[in-house]
């Protein structure tokens, strides 16, 4: 076997071969197996199968690595293309990412210790002497990149698999290149390892499309695919033409509720620091038995450090500034109305611009009365309000979690009476009623006198607890018993409840629902 071209006595370089290293002319073409490596395909692939990414995976391709172990050598006898096509099919479903981390760990492990001394040596000439090479393998190009890379080679030939969505199809890429015949062992182990094109067409049977070869070099460097970030082609002739949140809000009046929460004082915060020239911000806070709604939002721009950077921008007349800007306003969004008097209703509905609902019970299992009335009929009363408002739009904070237990790319639409296991007949204001029914008729059992005889024997079945129970302690242990059992109940059912239709706990059940 001698490479393209002759060579004089007197020097290692092909007479034919451009006299520095370029990419001009001819390719030396340079046979791995045998002059470098005793490189087969079963190895390699075994080796890929056996590191699977999970248990059921390696043994399911060792049974199919077994299997193709009986069959294969009649293949290879038959038609030793289709054999290699069917070798490669064990490693359908595995990620290119995964083959290429296996396919280096395979070269630095397996085959560096075992090249060829005097193969490294001779192909290692050949590139010094300014020649175009190209190694050729029947070895998949996750292993053949890492090789090639180490030997300074800059193009190869090897197989390659067909990937989807980056997953590998277990089909092989046109064209496959077959290993060498029987007899090749113990005929081609010479170092030089270089294919006259003719004998590698007759090799790779190409002789009847010989172009076929200078289409199948590839690049050593694997180049990654292009990035197409998903956009969105709006209709241009409905889009608005420029769109800025600062002249959109500028003198604007704004309702926020959930002031006091983690999210509505950040936004509070940025608000009034980005776009002080906002119109009027009306807070909606509900007054604690120890603090009216004044004190509580007073207290919370002393304690929060999210209003410092506004504090010390505007010093000493920071709470005149507020004072123009913002105004407290006591209500409760679970109750109707907002809670508030028919005046301030009728007020807020003439000069209201925007509604911000921040408010939420993010507890993940809490009772389920808490959650209905702050998830659920919280948000149900804000729209009857907002009926009645002259022109207020309405931002409403939610969760993405409402998808529930879901795989896969999820659009942000809204689908009619959505349930992340998609129950049909389900619709989300009956499941409301249903749910609110269900509290009452749990509220009615937990005053009746069947619970409190069974809550009487319980605590006096305690047997430290019972002799210090009696009369009045006796009645106190029985009411408190009774508020963790209601307690305890509804949180179960609001649980059972979610997880029937997908959810995984009551937060993101009646944010849905919302």
């Amino acid at each position: 076997m001698t490479r393209s071209g002759t060579t004089d006595s007197n020097s290692a370089r092909p007479r034919n071969a451009p006299a520095t290293g370029t990419s001009q002319g001819e390719p030396v073409f340079w046979r791995v197996e045998g002059s470098l490596l005793n490189l087969t395909a079963v190895r390699p692939v075994g080796f890929f199968s056996w590191n699977a990414q999970s248990f059921l995976e390696r043994w399911a391709r060792r049974g199919a690595m077994g299997a193709l172990a009986v069959g294969r050598p009649l293949f290879y006898l038959t038609n030793r293309a289709f054999a290699t096509r069917l070798l490669h099919m064990v490693l359908r479903g595995v990620s290119r990412d995964r083959l290429d981390l296996l396919g280096e760990e395979y070269f630095n492990y397996e085959l560096k210790p075992r090249i060829k001394q005097r193969g490294y040596d001779k192909l290692k000439e050949t590139i010094g002497s300014g020649a175009r090479v190209v190694l050729v393998s029947q070895g998949l190009d996750h292993i053949m990149r890492p090789l090639a890379e180490y030997l300074n080679v800059r193009e190869i030939i090897c197989n390659r698999l067909d990937f989807h969505d980056g997953i590998a199809t277990g089909r092989l890429l046109d064209p496959v290149i077959r290993p060498r015949g029987l007899f090749a062992r113990f005929s081609g182990n010479a170092p030089d390892g270089s294919r006259p094109r003719e004998q590698l067409l007759r090799d790779l049977k190409f002789r009847n499309q010989p172009d076929l070869l200078n289409r199948a070099i590839q690049p050593t460097r694997h180049l990654p695919p292009p990035v197409r970030p998903p956009v969105v082609h709006y209709n241009s002739d409905r889009a608005p033409g420029s769109l800025s949140v600062r002249s959109s809000l500028r003198g604007r009046n704004i309702l926020l509720i959930g002031a006091t929460g983690f999210i509505g004082k950040v936004w509070l915060a940025n608000l009034l620091t980005d776009l002080p020239e906002i119109g009027r911000v009306y807070l909606l806070v509900r007054p604690h038995r120890s603090r009216t709604a004044l004190e509580r939002f007073q207290r919370l721009v002393e304690e929060s450090p999210v209003f410092e950077p506004l504090a010390k921008r505007h010093g000493d007349s920071f709470a005149e500034f507020l004072s123009q800007r913002v105004e407290v306003i006591a209500g409760d969004v679970t109750q109707p109305g907002l809670g508030l008097p028919p005046e301030i209703q009728r007020k807020l509905a003439g000069e209201l611009d925007v509604v911000v609902n921040s408010a939420g019970l993010t507890a993940f299992n809490p009772d389920l009365r808490d959650a209905l009335a702050t998830n659920v009929r919280a948000t149900a009363n804000l729209l009857d309000f907002l009926r009645e408002c002259d022109r207020a739009a309405l931002l409403h904070l939610s969760t993405c979690y409402v998808a529930g237990r879901r795989d896969g790319r999820i659009l942000e639409t809204l689908p009619k009476n959505y349930t992340p296991l998609g129950k049909p007949g389900f619709d989300a204001h009956s499941e409301w009623q249903r749910l609110e029914t269900v509290v009452r008729e749990t509220q009615a059992r937990a005053e009746s006198q069947e619970l409190a005889e069974e809550l009487r024997h319980a605590a006096l079945g305690k047997e430290h607890a019972a002799k210090h129970l009696q009369g009045s302690a006796l009645d106190n242990q029985i009411r408190k018993n009774r508020l963790r059992w209601l307690r305890q109940t509804l949180t179960n059912i609001g649980m059972e409840r979610a997880g029937e239709f997908g959810w995984p706990n009551t937060y993101t059940f009646t944010k849905s629902l919302a």
